[in-house]
């Protein structure tokens, strides 16, 4: 089995674009991540997720393997550049190869399996309750000081099959779009999959004060 993917990714009304996508086709690599804008260099944290993905070796090493020497990396990079664990991103990838994906998470990015016309998400957002803040925080990402708090990875195996379609994007999307309205995009424009994305994520960067929005499509061939 083989998968076919593309990618869309717009600044919404920040100032900044600090997603960063990952369409590999050929190695059957695909990955969204979203740099932490409370933090500093976010857009530097998510390139450095995603080029991570796309060094991992093809054979003979889990995908968490890689995710934890990319945390390693950036929260390296955010010690010698700003003296502190400052800066961090979220991560979503999938490794497709021999009819299976293997999923690997980190954060509240999240991946999508779209089954009968509904979207199934496969990821949990890594997220808890700040009282001092008065809302939803992150309590896992990359960058984040490891001798303070516990990163948590979450990881799945994911059985292929031919006609298979998954969606893995960062929370502009689907904290800025509602689900019915997506669903209905990825039925209706499915028969031109970059044409869909740019409907997709051009619709969710309309909403006031939208954030950055990244998406990343792919379907089993």
């Amino acid at each position: 089995m083989r998968a076919k993917g593309y990618s869309h990714s717009v600044i919404g009304s920040r100032k900044q674009n600090q997603d960063s996508v990952l369409v590999d086709n050929d190695r059957g690599l695909f990955a969204v991540a979203d740099g932490i804008g409370g933090g500093e260099r976010g857009d530097v944290a998510s390139l450095m997720a995603v080029t991570g993905i796309a060094a991992h070796p093809d054979e003979g090493s889990l995908l968490r393997h890689t995710v934890e020497t990319i945390q390693e990396a950036i929260l390296k990079e955010a010690l010698e550049s700003l003296g502190e664990a400052r800066m961090g991103t979220t991560l979503t990838a999938l490794r497709v190869t021999d009819g299976r994906g293997e999923l690997c998470h980190v954060g509240d990015s999240r991946c999508y399996r779209i089954l009968g016309g509904q979207l199934v998400q496969l990821t949990t957002d890594h997220e808890s309750f700040d009282e001092s803040y008065g809302g939803p925080v992150l309590s896992s990402y990359l960058g984040i000081p490891t001798d303070l708090f516990h990163m948590i990875i979450q990881e799945e195996v994911i059985e292929l099959q031919k006609g298979d379609r998954f969606l893995i994007c960062s929370d502009g999307l689907y904290k800025q779009i509602p689900e019915n309205d997506l669903v209905i995009m990825l039925r209706d424009g499915a028969a031109d999959p970059v044409k869909m994305l740019e409907t997709i994520v051009n619709t969710a960067s309309t909403v006031e004060h939208s954030d950055n929005v990244s998406v990343v499509y792919l379907e089993i061939e």
